[in-house]
Parts: structure tokens; C-alpha cells; sequence
């Protein structure tokens, strides 16, 4: 799964960034999870996230959870845009095809 996030404000961004921390973290700890990372262009306020699942379940029950169910309502109103993409893959894909995956459209 590839998702990008782009502020409407330069003032969000330290708070997402710290919040998206939280959330990285909470998937290093959540059943399912092979891997995740965070991308960051904070002066162009916009986030990227890479993650790898088991299964669709496994992220469901990882987008339910606390604290990501919190902040993804907390920010909501701060989004300027956001997209995700979903694929499977026989093995982890990287930065290349999750930027691919994401062109604007």
C-alpha cells in the first residue's frame, strides 16, 4: 500500500510529522505488518507512506486501531489531498513503484 498526504498548511507540518511517527510506529507493533516507511517533503507539505501486509485484513485492523484512527480524524480537515493505492505483490515493493502507483491522475 502507497499513500501521499499534502497539507494545506506549512504551520501542520511539524504536528503531522510527529504524528506520523506515532502511527509508523504503531504499524512496526501491528499483526500483519512486513514493513512500512515515511517519506517527507516538508517545506512542499506533502507525506508519503510505503507499507507491506499479510493480507487486507491486517490493515484494516491496523487503520482501526489507535492512535492512527485518532489522528487520521484529527488531520482530516488539515488534508489538502490525499490518494492511496493498493497491489499485491509476491514480495515488498519499493519507492519506485509506490511514486508510480501515485502519479497525480
Amino acid at each position: 500500500m502507497a499513500s501521499r498526504f499534502e497539507l494545506k498548511s506549512l504551520a501542520q507540518v511539524p504536528g503531522f510529522l510527529l504524528q506520523a511517527v506515532r502511527i509508523l510506529l504503531q504499524v512496526r507493533r501491528s499483526g500483519g505488518a512486513v514493513g512500512a516507511a515515511l517519506k517527507a517533503a516538508p517545506l512542499k507539505k506533502t507525506f508519503w507512506t510505503l507499507s507491506a501486509w499479510t493480507d487486507r485484513e491486517a490493515l484494516a485492523a491496523f487503520a482501526a486501531a489507535q492512535p492512527h484512527r485518532g489522528i487520521i480524524r484529527a488531520y482530516r480537515s488539515a488534508m489538502a489531498g490525499s490518494q492511496f493505492e493498493f497491489w499485491t505483490a509476491a514480495a515488498p515493493s519499493g519507492w519506485d513503484e509506490a511514486h508510480e502507483r501515485l502519479k497525480e491522475r
